[in-house]
């Protein structure tokens, strides 16, 4: 790094510092942001509910002149530490970082710091929700179990064949599929079509993809049998369960 880079640093934090005390405001201590993340790794979204506080304090932007910058800052540092305690709660690396990934492409898009806020507290409580969900079971699953739910989730836009599934988990098909329903209480085939139908979900009431796509996108091999399929788990068909949802949110 060169001098002037060093230099300019340093005058940002000397400045930073001065304001802080001239203002009289002070970072989140950190007892307070580790007690909310205590929160996330437990799995406890009835203690997160009204803390969004403790993320947002009541000063003005010191990150940035522009509010909602500042906000969108916060927001970022705050679901990067969330992430990572979420993990260490429990849940897969694969779907706490994809998790991460849509909130911070949705708070890009904020129009407002009302509206980060609100993000932040539906995150947090989000995190800790699927934290808790991965603590339900009674005991962890074994390596080969994660291997294979880890493999499915980063293939759901393929053809899964149990094949593959227990190449990835490293035993033979028959063995991974004794062992998957013992420790999770679902076939190893329930369980992908699980998985599918509630991608299919996400796409169905998130964007605009034709049901024949999301058939496609998701190897249900056509669209008939991703509909009946859809209809014998969910009660409705695609199209239907779709409409539902766009008269709920007019």
């Amino acid at each position: 790094m060169s001098n002037s880079n060093t230099d300019h640093i340093e005058r940002a934090f000397t400045k930073g510092a001065f304001e802080r005390r001239e203002e009289q405001w002070s970072h989140i201590s950190y007892s307070t942001e580790l007690d909310l993340l205590e929160c996330i790794k437990r799995g406890e979204p009835e203690k997160i509910e009204g803390r969004v506080r403790e993320v947002f304090p009541q000063h003005d932007g010191h990150l940035s002149s522009d509010p909602l910058r500042q906000a969108i800052y916060e927001f970022v540092a705050c679901i990067t530490l969330v992430t990572r305690f979420a993990v260490e709660g429990g849940v897969t690396t694969e779907q706490a970082y994809t998790l991460s990934d849509a909130y911070i492409k949705s708070v890009d898009n904020a129009k407002d710091v009302t509206s980060v806020r609100l993000l932040c507290e539906k995150m947090l409580i989000d995190f800790a929700v699927k934290v808790k969900r991965a603590k339900a079971a009674q005991k962890p699953p074994s390596m080969p179990v994660i291997n294979a739910i880890n493999y499915i989730d980063s293939h759901l836009h393929s053809k899964l064949s149990l094949e593959d599934i227990a190449d990835a988990a490293g035993r033979t098909s028959s063995y991974l599929c004794v062992l998957f329903k013992n420790e999770t209480g679902i076939s190893l085939t329930g369980y992908i079509n699980r998985e599918k139908l509630e991608e299919a979900k996400h796409l169905l009431r998130d964007t605009d993809m034709p049901v024949s796509e999301v058939a496609e996108t998701l190897a249900f091999g056509s669209q008939s049998y991703f509909t009946k399929l859809f209809r014998e788990h969910v009660g409705d068909t695609p199209k239907s369960w779709r409409q539902k949802r766009i008269v709920k949110h007019l």
